[in-house]
């Protein structure tokens, strides 16, 4: 009982001892006794004077008033009187170095020592040069403000945040004269929203003056978990044959419901001012809330806009079938184990990878580091299967080794690399995903036009089908010496049942019929016997679906559309034939240099506008991550879309800095106009 009174005796008097201290601080009523506290602080009269608090407060019942903010009229409550529940001396001193007030010292300063009309005409010609000079000093150099603008640009190229931009600037400030004013972190921001606002203003004004455009679009969460929405248009820019895909923005998304992402692509449309009903297709990836057939994105969209096509991304479509094709086979399931067990074993033993990388040594051959099988990423089947092969043997010898110190991991991989079944399977593999590996980068081209997409996956199709699925299979080299150096025979039968699977899954995800009325301008259509009449009601069908974009709208146009296009299909097929026309693009790109094609010319461009895959948006998403990493956390969706625009800008050339310069001059009125 003695203790516990003790410590209550001890924690009262440490209450009292903490209320005595707060009442020093803070006091219910003002203390006339603080107005005569001297401090030092700039006034009207100059810098740096030491005054007493009653020269620039006083205190009567409408709380504190500041004498030089009433004078200089500047809103605020120390203008009229401000009040506190709790009054604190350091109160007054915080509104002294408060911006408001610094402003009303400046106004003052300048209303009593400017340059008044008789003080101009009074003053002789040695101040007048003073003072001129003086003012000239004050200005900014263009060529000064277009190297601190620069160092920005490198920062942004570098990946490095706004602070750095600071080093920099101090570091040529050793060798080049450049003003103190404008090396801050706040004007750097400024200069990247100037640079910003330049690209963006520039890029919208292309894409506002298309034809028509393709909308790229992806959904996705940065580092910081937010949903994210990134877009990426398809365009061709007056009296250009080339089409380009640009970045156009990133959205933070408050939901993720297919009427959500609808509303936010409606409000960026609205907001850049871009023409809704110049889209005419929407790519994205597979998801159901963005093409789903009633309540999808593209569903929404079309609406408003009765012409859109969807496009679901071909890259993401072959992975499918892949992935389909591989679950189906058991035999691949267990490859899959042996991989990722392997995988497993020396990325989370750093002990093991050694003892691996020793044995190299020692051997004197040259080992790959394994990769993973990431189920998200598109090539990275061939990749971890390519570098499984490159160590086969070391990986044997290695497991070997192992399993006489009887390691678990080590015999179950060695029991499966002595097999030379699955040795035999994972070279079979190795050989068909390294050509859908060709066709997987094929498909994540920027400006891949739909037709061209389609016929690059048949074609690797019919490859595979007439190298391993005809009446005698074409294996590899290395196969057949595998073959040739097992004693028994290697039962195949579930490797061409893998081929066989991923052919079929990749034939239901592009099918022959998928290009519809566009199959009229498919090469492989116009290289085939061709009828008078063939293509016609497709071609029809497409100028009354696209009667928008038709410079003439009546039924003569359709007819003179249709008469040119039974001239084109022979004229690019003797094209065809003296090898003239290569590719789709080609042949889009003399479509519309052709003077006897200009009708049929607007279909074949909105054909060209088309983009079949969305790699672009992954891509924008990479850049994301690059920018937006652990240390930098706290970037806001604006910035970050900033520095997205200008990253992607810098890819293609250098930005213009007359014209950044000229927009930051212009863009507050409180700098000096010269």
């Amino acid at each position: 009982a003695g203790i516990h009174s003790g410590h209550c005796n001890g924690e009262t008097k440490r209450r009292n001892v903490t209320s005595a201290t707060s009442q020093k601080k803070v006091c219910l009523t003002f203390k006339q006794e603080w107005l005569n506290e001297i401090v030092q602080t700039d006034t009207s009269d100059g810098p740096g004077k030491s005054v007493k608090l009653s020269d620039i407060f006083i205190h009567g019942a409408n709380g504190i008033v500041c004498k030089i903010c009433s004078h200089a009229k500047i809103k605020g409550d120390f203008s009229t009187g401000k009040t506190w529940t709790e009054w604190k001396l350091d109160y007054l001193k915080r509104h002294l170095i408060q911006k408001c007030h610094t402003d009303a010292v400046k106004s003052l300063y300048n209303q009593k020592h400017g340059t008044s009309i008789n003080q101009l005409l009074g003053e002789s010609r040695e101040s007048r040069e003073k003072r001129t000079d003086l003012a000239n000093k004050n200005k900014s150099n263009p060529e000064q403000i277009k190297i601190l603008i620069d160092n920005v640009l490198l920062a942004i190229k570098m990946n490095s945040s706004m602070l750095s931009v600071q080093e920099i600037h101090n570091h040529l400030a050793k060798y080049f004269s450049l003003p103190d004013s404008w090396r801050s972190k706040n004007y750097a921001f400024e200069f990247v929203e100037s640079i910003n606002a330049v690209v963006q203003s520039e890029t919208m004004e292309r894409v506002r003056n298309a034809y028509a455009h393709t909308l790229i679009v992806d959904e996705s969460t940065d580092i910081t978990v937010h949903k994210m929405l990134v877009l990426y248009i398809k365009f061709r820019e007056q009296k250009q044959v080339a089409y380009k895909t640009v970045f156009a923005g990133i959205i933070q998304l408050a939901g993720c419901s297919a009427q959500d992402i609808a509303d936010a692509i409606m409000k960026f449309y609205m907001h850049q001012g871009l023409d809704l009903q110049k889209m005419v297709m929407l790519t994205s990836d597979g998801a159901s809330v963005m093409l789903g057939k009633h309540n999808g994105v593209t569903a929404i969209l079309r609406l408003q806009i009765p012409h859109l096509t969807e496009q679901h991304c071909v890259a993401h479509r072959e992975d499918l079938g892949i992935d389909d094709a591989w679950k189906g086979v058991p035999l691949m399931k267990e490859v899959e184990t042996l991989l990722r067990t392997v995988y497993s074993t020396f990325s989370r033993s750093s002990v093991k990878k050694g003892k691996f990388n020793e044995l190299a040594d020692v051997l004197e051959v040259d080992s790959l580091s394994f990769r993973p099988l990431n189920e998200v990423r598109w090539l990275s089947r061939h990749q971890a299967v390519n570098s499984f092969l490159r160590n086969y043997s070391l990986l044997t010898e290695y497991c070997t080794k192992e399993a006489n110190n009887d390691d678990p991991i080590a015999k179950y991989c060695l029991k499966k690399l002595s097999d030379p079944k699955y040795r035999v399977a994972i070279t079979v593999l190795g050989d068909v995903l390294e050509e859908l590996a060709q066709l997987c980068v094929s498909l994540q081209r920027s400006n891949l036009t739909t037709i061209d997409a389609h016929c690059y996956a048949r074609a690797k199709m019919e490859k595979l089908r007439s190298q391993y699925l005809g009446q005698h299979v074409y294996w590899s080299n290395r196969v057949n010496e595998l073959l040739e150096k097992s004693d028994s025979s290697v039962n195949t039968t579930n490797i061409i049942l893998f081929v066989h699977k991923v052919c079929d899954h990749l034939d239901a995800r592009f099918p022959e019929g998928e290009l519809k009325e566009w199959s009229a301008f498919s090469l492989e259509t116009l290289d085939s016997a061709l009828d008078f009449d063939y293509g016609t009601d497709y071609v029809t069908r497409l100028t009354e679906k696209f009667h928008a974009f038709l410079k003439q709208t009546d039924e003569s146009a359709t007819a003179s559309i249709c008469q040119q296009y039974k001239d084109f299909k022979f004229t690019v097929k003797e094209q065809r034939k003296m090898g003239a026309l290569q590719t789709f693009g080609e042949m889009v790109t003399w479509t519309l240099k052709s003077q006897d094609f200009t009708e049929l010319a607007q279909l074949i461009d909105i054909c060209g506008t088309f983009q079949a895959s969305s790699a672009d948006c992954e891509r924008g998403f990479s850049l994301m991550n690059r920018i937006k990493t652990n240390s930098r956390n706290r970037l806001q969706t604006a910035h970050l879309d900033q520095l997205m625009r200008i990253r992607t800008t810098q890819t293609e050339g250098p930005i213009n800095l007359d014209k950044v310069y000229n927009h930051w001059k212009g863009d507050k009125d409180r700098r000096e106009r010269f």
